[in-house]
Protein backbone atom coordinates (compact mmCIF):
# COMPACT_ATOMS: atom_id res chain seq x y z
CA UNK A 1 0.00 0.00 0.00
CA UNK A 2 1.49 3.59 -1.02
CA UNK A 3 1.71 6.32 1.25
CA UNK A 4 -0.66 8.17 -0.71
CA UNK A 5 -3.26 5.60 0.00
CA UNK A 6 -2.72 5.63 3.68
CA UNK A 7 -3.02 8.93 3.85
CA UNK A 8 -6.29 8.83 1.75
CA UNK A 9 -7.55 5.75 4.42
CA UNK A 10 -6.61 7.83 7.32
CA UNK A 11 -7.60 10.96 6.19
CA UNK A 12 -11.56 9.46 5.48
CA UNK A 13 -11.68 7.77 8.74
CA UNK A 14 -11.31 11.30 10.40
CA UNK A 15 -13.48 12.76 8.11
CA UNK A 16 -16.09 9.67 9.02
CA UNK A 17 -15.85 10.78 12.33
CA UNK A 18 -16.83 14.14 11.52
CA UNK A 19 -19.47 13.87 9.01
CA UNK A 20 -20.99 10.40 10.72
CA UNK A 21 -24.39 12.69 10.50
CA UNK A 22 -24.20 13.76 7.10
CA UNK A 23 -23.37 10.07 5.90
CA UNK A 24 -26.36 8.83 7.34
CA UNK A 25 -28.74 11.84 6.31
CA UNK A 26 -27.16 10.81 2.77
CA UNK A 27 -28.21 6.91 3.30
CA UNK A 28 -31.60 7.88 4.16
CA UNK A 29 -31.84 9.73 1.45
CA UNK A 30 -30.56 7.40 -0.93
CA UNK A 31 -33.10 5.46 0.12
CA UNK A 32 -36.13 7.47 0.04
CA UNK A 33 -34.96 8.95 -3.88
CA UNK A 34 -34.99 4.75 -4.63
CA UNK A 35 -38.81 4.64 -3.05
CA UNK A 36 -39.53 7.84 -4.64
CA UNK A 37 -38.22 6.68 -8.17
CA UNK A 38 -40.35 3.56 -7.69
CA UNK A 39 -43.56 5.74 -6.94
CA UNK A 40 -42.70 7.63 -9.76
CA UNK A 41 -42.66 4.81 -12.06
CA UNK A 42 -45.82 2.95 -10.41
CA UNK A 43 -48.20 5.99 -10.57
CA UNK A 44 -46.77 7.32 -14.09
CA UNK A 45 -49.33 4.61 -15.38
CA UNK A 46 -52.04 6.26 -13.20
CA UNK A 47 -51.21 9.90 -14.04
CA UNK A 48 -49.32 10.26 -16.86
CA UNK A 49 -47.31 13.33 -17.66
CA UNK A 50 -49.52 16.26 -18.29
CA UNK A 51 -47.63 19.11 -19.78
CA UNK A 52 -47.69 18.87 -23.02
CA UNK A 53 -50.42 16.17 -23.08
CA UNK A 54 -53.29 17.59 -21.33
CA UNK A 55 -54.45 21.17 -21.83
CA UNK A 56 -54.36 23.86 -19.38
CA UNK A 57 -57.94 23.59 -18.56
CA UNK A 58 -58.01 19.66 -18.04
CA UNK A 59 -54.57 20.17 -15.71
CA UNK A 60 -56.31 22.81 -13.58
CA UNK A 61 -59.31 20.42 -13.16
CA UNK A 62 -57.60 17.38 -12.42
CA UNK A 63 -55.70 19.65 -9.06
CA UNK A 64 -59.40 20.58 -7.96
CA UNK A 65 -60.70 17.13 -8.27
CA UNK A 66 -57.45 15.14 -7.17
CA UNK A 67 -54.82 17.17 -6.04
CA UNK A 68 -52.16 14.71 -5.08
CA UNK A 69 -52.89 12.99 -8.77
CA UNK A 70 -52.91 16.36 -10.15
CA UNK A 71 -49.46 17.64 -8.37
CA UNK A 72 -47.71 13.45 -9.40
CA UNK A 73 -48.92 14.35 -12.96
CA UNK A 74 -46.57 17.31 -12.74
CA UNK A 75 -43.68 15.43 -11.60
CA UNK A 76 -44.34 16.07 -7.96
CA UNK A 77 -41.78 12.98 -7.37
CA UNK A 78 -39.12 14.62 -9.72
CA UNK A 79 -38.82 17.55 -7.52
CA UNK A 80 -38.94 15.99 -4.14
CA UNK A 81 -36.28 13.43 -5.93
CA UNK A 82 -33.92 16.45 -7.09
CA UNK A 83 -34.36 17.83 -2.87
CA UNK A 84 -32.73 14.88 -1.32
CA UNK A 85 -30.12 14.42 -4.24
CA UNK A 86 -28.72 17.64 -2.28
CA UNK A 87 -27.78 15.74 0.70
CA UNK A 88 -26.34 13.03 -2.05
CA UNK A 89 -24.24 15.93 -3.13
CA UNK A 90 -23.11 16.80 -0.52
CA UNK A 91 -21.92 13.33 1.08
CA UNK A 92 -20.31 12.46 -2.14
CA UNK A 93 -17.90 15.73 -2.51
CA UNK A 94 -16.91 14.90 1.47
CA UNK A 95 -16.27 11.45 0.71
CA UNK A 96 -14.49 12.06 -2.49
CA UNK A 97 -12.28 15.18 -1.74
CA UNK A 98 -9.11 13.25 -1.06
CA UNK A 99 -9.58 11.46 -4.01
CA UNK A 100 -9.22 14.83 -5.83
CA UNK A 101 -10.56 17.60 -4.18
CA UNK A 102 -10.71 20.16 -7.00
CA UNK A 103 -13.16 17.80 -9.06
CA UNK A 104 -14.88 16.73 -5.99
CA UNK A 105 -15.62 20.25 -5.77
CA UNK A 106 -16.86 20.95 -9.37
CA UNK A 107 -19.13 17.95 -9.02
CA UNK A 108 -20.46 19.83 -5.91
CA UNK A 109 -20.97 22.97 -7.49
CA UNK A 110 -22.35 21.28 -10.67
CA UNK A 111 -25.39 19.21 -8.76
CA UNK A 112 -26.21 21.78 -6.88
CA UNK A 113 -26.87 24.72 -9.54
CA UNK A 114 -28.77 21.76 -11.51
CA UNK A 115 -31.02 21.18 -8.03
CA UNK A 116 -31.72 24.86 -7.92
CA UNK A 117 -32.69 25.31 -11.89
CA UNK A 118 -35.30 22.46 -11.55
CA UNK A 119 -36.92 24.57 -8.81
CA UNK A 120 -38.59 27.44 -11.48
CA UNK A 121 -38.75 24.25 -14.30
CA UNK A 122 -41.22 22.29 -11.71
CA UNK A 123 -43.55 25.65 -10.84
CA UNK A 124 -46.22 23.10 -9.27
CA UNK A 125 -47.86 25.16 -6.10
CA UNK A 126 -48.07 27.98 -8.71
CA UNK A 127 -50.45 25.65 -10.99
CA UNK A 128 -52.07 24.82 -8.13
CA UNK A 129 -52.94 28.41 -6.80
CA UNK A 130 -53.95 29.17 -10.23
CA UNK A 131 -56.37 25.98 -10.49
CA UNK A 132 -58.35 27.30 -7.37
CA UNK A 133 -58.64 31.17 -8.62
CA UNK A 134 -59.76 29.02 -12.10
CA UNK A 135 -62.43 27.28 -10.23
CA UNK A 136 -63.62 29.88 -7.95
CA UNK A 137 -63.98 32.80 -10.71
CA UNK A 138 -67.32 33.51 -12.55
CA UNK A 139 -66.63 36.04 -15.08
CA UNK A 140 -65.16 34.03 -18.31
CA UNK A 141 -62.60 36.91 -18.79
CA UNK A 142 -61.20 36.67 -15.83
CA UNK A 143 -60.84 32.68 -16.61
CA UNK A 144 -59.21 33.34 -19.69
CA UNK A 145 -56.28 35.41 -17.86
CA UNK A 146 -55.98 31.90 -15.56
CA UNK A 147 -55.27 29.78 -18.30
CA UNK A 148 -53.50 32.14 -20.18
CA UNK A 149 -51.09 32.29 -16.64
CA UNK A 150 -51.32 28.88 -16.48
CA UNK A 151 -50.07 28.22 -20.90
CA UNK A 152 -47.35 30.02 -20.01
CA UNK A 153 -46.30 28.32 -16.34
CA UNK A 154 -46.36 25.20 -18.37
CA UNK A 155 -43.72 26.17 -20.99
CA UNK A 156 -41.05 25.62 -17.69
CA UNK A 157 -41.85 22.15 -17.50
CA UNK A 158 -39.82 20.94 -20.36
CA UNK A 159 -37.68 24.43 -20.75
CA UNK A 160 -34.28 25.44 -20.15
CA UNK A 161 -34.38 24.30 -16.55
CA UNK A 162 -35.57 21.23 -16.78
CA UNK A 163 -33.22 20.24 -19.51
CA UNK A 164 -30.05 22.16 -17.72
CA UNK A 165 -31.28 20.10 -14.56
CA UNK A 166 -31.03 16.69 -16.23
CA UNK A 167 -27.54 17.49 -17.88
CA UNK A 168 -25.75 19.13 -15.15
CA UNK A 169 -27.16 16.59 -12.35
CA UNK A 170 -26.02 13.39 -14.72
CA UNK A 171 -22.43 15.40 -14.98
CA UNK A 172 -22.35 16.06 -11.83
CA UNK A 173 -22.84 12.51 -10.65
CA UNK A 174 -21.00 11.10 -13.72
CA UNK A 175 -17.63 12.97 -12.20
CA UNK A 176 -18.45 11.01 -8.97
CA UNK A 177 -18.80 7.64 -10.28
CA UNK A 178 -15.29 8.47 -12.10
CA UNK A 179 -13.51 9.55 -9.40
CA UNK A 180 -14.80 6.25 -7.21
CA UNK A 181 -12.86 4.02 -9.32
CA UNK A 182 -9.53 5.53 -7.42
CA UNK A 183 -11.04 5.99 -4.33
CA UNK A 184 -11.11 3.27 -1.90
CA UNK A 185 -14.43 3.64 -0.21
CA UNK A 186 -16.77 2.72 -2.96
CA UNK A 187 -16.58 -0.56 -4.74
CA UNK A 188 -15.70 -0.72 -8.40
CA UNK A 189 -19.44 -2.23 -9.04
CA UNK A 190 -20.41 0.67 -7.11
CA UNK A 191 -18.31 3.39 -9.42
CA UNK A 192 -19.48 0.68 -12.78
CA UNK A 193 -23.15 1.00 -12.33
CA UNK A 194 -22.85 4.91 -11.43
CA UNK A 195 -20.74 5.66 -14.54
CA UNK A 196 -23.52 3.61 -16.77
CA UNK A 197 -26.54 5.09 -15.28
CA UNK A 198 -25.20 8.39 -15.54
CA UNK A 199 -23.91 9.06 -18.54
CA UNK A 200 -27.27 7.51 -20.04
CA UNK A 201 -29.08 10.14 -18.18
CA UNK A 202 -26.30 12.88 -19.43
CA UNK A 203 -27.29 11.88 -23.21
CA UNK A 204 -31.14 11.63 -22.93
CA UNK A 205 -31.12 15.07 -25.54
CA UNK A 206 -30.23 12.66 -28.57
CA UNK A 207 -32.53 11.48 -30.67
CA UNK A 208 -34.84 8.34 -31.24
CA UNK A 209 -32.39 6.66 -28.05
CA UNK A 210 -32.75 9.65 -25.77
CA UNK A 211 -35.71 9.13 -23.90
CA UNK A 212 -35.58 5.63 -23.63
CA UNK A 213 -32.04 5.61 -22.07
CA UNK A 214 -33.58 8.37 -19.76
CA UNK A 215 -36.52 5.87 -18.72
CA UNK A 216 -33.76 3.33 -18.16
CA UNK A 217 -31.68 5.30 -16.49
CA UNK A 218 -34.45 5.28 -13.61
CA UNK A 219 -33.28 1.48 -12.98
CA UNK A 220 -29.97 1.81 -12.83
CA UNK A 221 -30.41 4.91 -10.07
CA UNK A 222 -32.46 2.36 -8.06
CA UNK A 223 -29.61 -0.03 -8.29
CA UNK A 224 -27.28 2.78 -7.39
CA UNK A 225 -28.76 4.23 -4.42
CA UNK A 226 -28.95 1.14 -2.82
CA UNK A 227 -25.13 1.02 -3.11
CA UNK A 228 -24.60 4.91 -1.91
CA UNK A 229 -26.94 4.07 0.99
CA UNK A 230 -25.32 0.95 2.05
CA UNK A 231 -22.18 2.34 2.03
CA UNK A 232 -22.77 5.68 3.29
CA UNK A 233 -24.70 3.80 6.40
CA UNK A 234 -21.59 1.59 7.04
CA UNK A 235 -19.72 4.96 7.30
CA UNK A 236 -21.72 6.29 9.35
CA UNK A 237 -21.64 3.82 12.36
CA UNK A 238 -18.96 4.25 15.41
CA UNK A 239 -15.44 3.10 14.64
Amino acid sequence: MTQIEITEITENTNAGRRWKDLYRLAGIAAIISEIIILLGIVTYFIWPYAPGNQSVQEIFLSLQDNPFGGLVSLDLFLYLGNLFNILLFLALYVSLRTTNDSYALVALAVGLVGVVLLIPARPLFEMFALSKLYAAATDPALKDQYLASGRTLLLFFDGTGWIMNTLLGGISLLVSSLLMLRSRIFSRATAYVGIITNLAACIFFLPVVGVPLLFLSLLGYIVWYFQLARQFLRMARPG
